[in-house]
């Protein structure tokens, strides 16, 4: 069967939606995905983003607008500073694993974690999954944090290490990568959608202890290919997107979604609105209903660069 490929017009569209209503941050990022803007642009326009005890706030993750430093926020920089080729000594990534590190707690089992948010977050509107009205609803939510974010916060914490040695205290890396490798071998629920997207991000992090890096991708070649999107069905609602998990066709799980992936593409690419934008496959259920528009129409300006770039690495792109 053919391969549905996304035409230089659909581009277009995609660059015309963020020109008009995308923030400067995600018109940065599709620019450095085509190529035209430096990673280092990337990082100016992260940088916006920042607070000055060195964390990140200010709604740069567009489901909960609260101003202050967070490591939903710390997370999300990261995560784009990687995904934009940011080099892991970069002073910006130093900054936010700084804050990591400074932040990071010890829960009753001796683990140490990154509560998603601090409670004075509460007070900015925010989607129901990040609600913290009743003690302990958020680490209820997100299953103790050890999984998300603890594994993908893990690997950033690695790969600012690996480019400058002498960042992280060695103790404290050791402790969370043994919490990696007891994620994997305890397992997360197919719930957990967003842990999987964190443990893939440890899979494909080549900074990670080889050990620790095998052990969770063992595990994610066994339950993965049962729990990723792979139905219209699956795709009408919230779930583990293959190309969140194998951005690239080089990343260690690609093969084992080979089955799933082509759908994948080709459902991205069919499900490209007439305005060049993509819908989100989520919303805030009737929460806050002033603030959710705001949120959802920078969540499609997130959408086109991460599946722009998606489809450029797997080669569905036509350019002119």
């Amino acid at each position: 069967m053919t391969s549905l490929q996304f035409s230089s017009d659909a581009l277009d569209r995609s660059r015309a939606w963020l020109a008009a209503h995308g923030r400067p941050l995600e018109r940065v990022r599709l620019a450095q995905v085509l190529g035209t803007a430096t990673p280092c642009q990337v990082a100016e326009a992260v940088s916006a983003y920042a607070n000055s005890d060195g964390g990140v706030g200010n709604a740069l993750e567009s489901d909960c607008r609260a101003p202050e430093s967070s490591a939903l926020g710390a997370l999300t920089a990261l995560d784009i500073l990687r995904a934009h080729r940011v080099p892991g000594d970069h002073p910006l990534v130093g900054q936010v694993c700084r804050w990591l590190v400074e932040s990071v707690e010890s829960d009753r089992q001796g683990r140490l974690v990154w509560p998603f948010l601090p409670p004075s977050a509460q007070a900015s509107p925010h989607a129901p999954w990040w609600d913290q009205s009743e003690p302990g609803q958020l680490a209820e939510t997100f299953a103790g944090y050890a999984a998300n974010p603890g594994v993908a916060l893990t690997a950033h914490l690695w790969r600012r290490e690996v480019a400058a040695p002498g960042s992280v205290p060695a103790e404290m890396l050791a402790q969370l990568t043994q919490q990696v490798r007891d994620v994997a071998a305890d397992g997360v629920s197919a719930e957990e959608v967003n842990a999987h997207d964190a443990l893939a991000h440890f899979a494909g992090e080549a900074a990670t202890p080889a050990d620790a890096r095998e052990a969770v991708t063992a595990y994610l070649r066994r339950v993965l290919p049962e729990r990723v999107m792979a139905t219209e069905a699956d795709y009408a609602t919230y779930g583990i997107h293959p190309l969140w998990i194998a951005p690239t066709p080089a990343h260690p799980l690609a093969a084992a979604l080979a089955d799933t992936l082509p759908m994948a593409l080709d459902r991205t690419i069919a499900s490209q609105q007439p305005d060049g934008s993509w819908a989100t496959f989520w919303d805030w259920g009737g929460w806050h209903p002033d603030v959710w528009p705001q949120a959802e129409q920078e969540w499609r300006g997130s959408l086109i660069v991460r599946n722009i770039a998606a489809l450029l690495a797997h080669g569905r792109v036509v350019r002119p």
